[in-house]
Parts: C-alpha cells; sequence; structure tokens
C-alpha cells in the first residue's frame, strides 16, 4: 500500500510537471506567434535600385550627382553671393556719403570740450551698425536651422527669407538716422541667418558626406566671389547715380542690390528643389537611388515627413554625434 501510494503520488507528480510542461510550452508558442506579427525593420535597397547591378547603379549615380550639382550649386552659390552683398555693402555706402549724411563718426566716444560736462560720453558711431548686424546673426540661426528641418520645404523657405533680406536691405536706403540704421542693420543679420546655416543643411540632404566637403567649398566660394566683385559693384553703380532722383549714391546702392537680391529670390523658386524622395524632375529611379544612398551612407532616413522632424530628437542626434564635440574643442580649446 505504502509503494502504491508512493507510486500514485510519483504519477500525479509526474502529470503535474506534465501539465506545467505543456502550460509553458503553450506560452512560449503563444508568444513566438505574437512576436512573428511583429514587423522587424531591415535596412534593403528600395527595388529599382536593389535590380541595379553594381556597374549600372555607378554609372546612374554619377550621373545623378551631375544632374544635382547642375541644378543646385550655381543657384545656392549665388544667392550666397548676394547675402555677403547685402551684408557688407554699408563699408561701400560709407564711401558713398553715408557717414557724413547721417552724421555718424568712426568711434566710440570722444573727449568733452568743457570741464562742465561729464569726461566721456557715448555717441553715433558706424562701429555699432557694423557689429549690429552680427547679434541678430547669432541668434537665429540654430532656431532657423529648427523650423527649416520641421517644414522640410528649402525650396520655399530659403528664397522666401532672400526676399525678406533683400528688402530689408533696400529699405536701408530711407534710414534718416543713426537709430534707424542699427535698427536696420540688426533685423538684416536677424534675416540674414537663416541662409547659410540653412544651405548647409540642405546640401548635406543631397550630397554623401564624402561628397559634401567639395560642395560646401563650392558655397564658401561665393563668399570670396562677392570680396571680390563687391568694389566694382558697388563703384558702377554709385558712380553715375550721385544726386539722380534726388538721392545721394549710397541710397541707390542699397536699392539697387535690395532689388537684385529679390528678383534672384524669385527666380530660386523654380529652379531648386526640396528633398530627393518629394523631387519632381527626377524620374521615380532616381528618386530612390538618392534617397537610398543617402541612408547607406548615415545609416537612417534622414528626412522622411515634417511629423517625424522633433526638436528632442535632432538635440539627442547633437550631443551622440562625436563629430559636434570635436568641432567645440577645435573652435573653442579653452
Amino acid at each position: 500500500m505504502a509503494f502504491a501510494g508512493h507510486h500514485n503520488d510519483h504519477a500525479y507528480g509526474a502529470n503535474e510537471d506534465s501539465d506545467d510542461d505543456k502550460i509553458v510550452t503553450e506560452q512560449i508558442s503563444h508568444l513566438s506567434a505574437a512576436n512573428s506579427t511583429v514587423p522587424v525593420r531591415t535596412r534593403e535597397a528600395p527595388p529599382l535600385v536593389k535590380s541595379l547591378s553594381p556597374e549600372e547603379r555607378h554609372r546612374l549615380e554619377q550621373a545623378l550627382v551631375r544632374r544635382i550639382d547642375r541644378r543646385l550649386l550655381p543657384m545656392i552659390v549665388l544667392m550666397y553671393i548676394l547675402n555677403y552683398l547685402d551684408r557688407n555693402n554699408i563699408a561701400a555706402a560709407r564711401l558713398a556719403g553715408l557717414q557724413k549724411e547721417l552724421k555718424l563718426t568712426s568711434v566710440q566716444y570722444e573727449v568733452s570740450k568743457t570741464a562742465h560736462e561729464p569726461p566721456i560720453h557715448p555717441v553715433k558711431h558706424l562701429q555699432t551698425c557694423i557689429s549690429i548686424l552680427f547679434v541678430g546673426y547669432v541668434l537665429m540661426q540654430v532656431p532657423s536651422n529648427l523650423f527649416l528641418n520641421k517644414i522640410g520645404k528649402p525650396a520655399l523657405y530659403l528664397p522666401t527669407v532672400m526676399i525678406i533680406w533683400g528688402i530689408v536691405s533696400g529699405a536701408t536706403a530711407g534710414t534718416q538716422s543713426y537709430g534707424g540704421l542699427v535698427a536696420i542693420r540688426f533685423c538684416l543679420g536677424f534675416v540674414e541667418a537663416a541662409y547659410f546655416p540653412g544651405c548647409l543643411f540642405y546640401l548635406s540632404s543631397w550630397y554623401t558626406r564624402k561628397e559634401l566637403g567639395f560642395r560646401t567649398a563650392v558655397l564658401y566660394s561665393g563668399s570670396l566671389l562677392s570680396g571680390a566683385f563687391s568694389g566694382l559693384i558697388a563703384a558702377g553703380i554709385t558712380s553715375g547715380l550721385n544726386g539722380a532722383k534726388g538721392l545721394l549714391a549710397w541710397r541707390w546702392l542699397f536699392i539697387i542690390e535690395g532689388a537684385i537680391t529679390v528678383v534672384v529670390a524669385f527666380a530660386a523658386f523654380f529652379v531648386l528643389p526640396n528633398f530627393p524622395r518629394t523631387t519632381s524632375w527626377l524620374s521615380e529611379e532616381e528618386r530612390q537611388l538618392a534617397t537610398w544612398r543617402l541612408e547607406e551612407d548615415i545609416g537612417e532616413d534622414d528626412w522622411v515627413d515634417s511629423k517625424q522632424q522633433t526638436f528632442f530628437h535632432g538635440l539627442k542626434l547633437a550631443f551622440l554625434d562625436i563629430k559636434m564635440w570635436i568641432l567645440r574643442v577645435t573652435f573653442n580649446p579653452k
């Protein structure tokens, strides 16, 4: 009896263990089935790109990059030349009579002429009018790029900003006082700040890392061209217009250069594309290749739509990027 009881207990335990094993097995099967329905994201080339042989892809990619170069680079360099001209034409305006007409001085302080006055007092000066532009420039760079990344329409944003700074630059011709000149130069810097960092972001959305260095250097060449020809352009404008319509030459300088900026900005609306996946002048095969090669280069799709672009996501990517910290130390080692 004892043996039988022991045997029955053992049989009962075996059945209990068997039932537990069945439950565990069922749970594992259930979890496996559930997990099998969860999509696992794998990086796979789009169908049209995947069907290309390595030689065909190389040939098509070279043709694609050349086409992008022809479409983007001439216009963005021209825009940057005008960005620099509108920023620095105050030097030529000074020689054309701005400082004299607005009664500005070149120094920040002057000594009082009588003992009853304070020993020094601040005066109107041209140096403040020049440097105040960079206050607005620094303040606007980061917010502008955050906004551009959010809306995802550089072909609309950059020309629109250019129209605004062209109007502001042209409005400098209406300045009648030191205070007005300081205010308008601040606004000019505030608006112009959107272009250069926005353009770098724009280029990075079209070119891989190995291609980007040369295109950035081409963009930088716009500032050199501007410096080389700004004096000649200013001389050509001011030489025959001094006193025309009752305006001094420096006012005509701002009016004409501001108007040229606005005209070029309107042309940019019809030339510049947005991002590769939303560009109409590329074929479907070219769009897939342009998007995929960037995804291959950086390991993820850089821009999908505006809903996926958040400030905190961008902030996280910036702080996790080792290149950002290297540049931080390089530019300010102290």
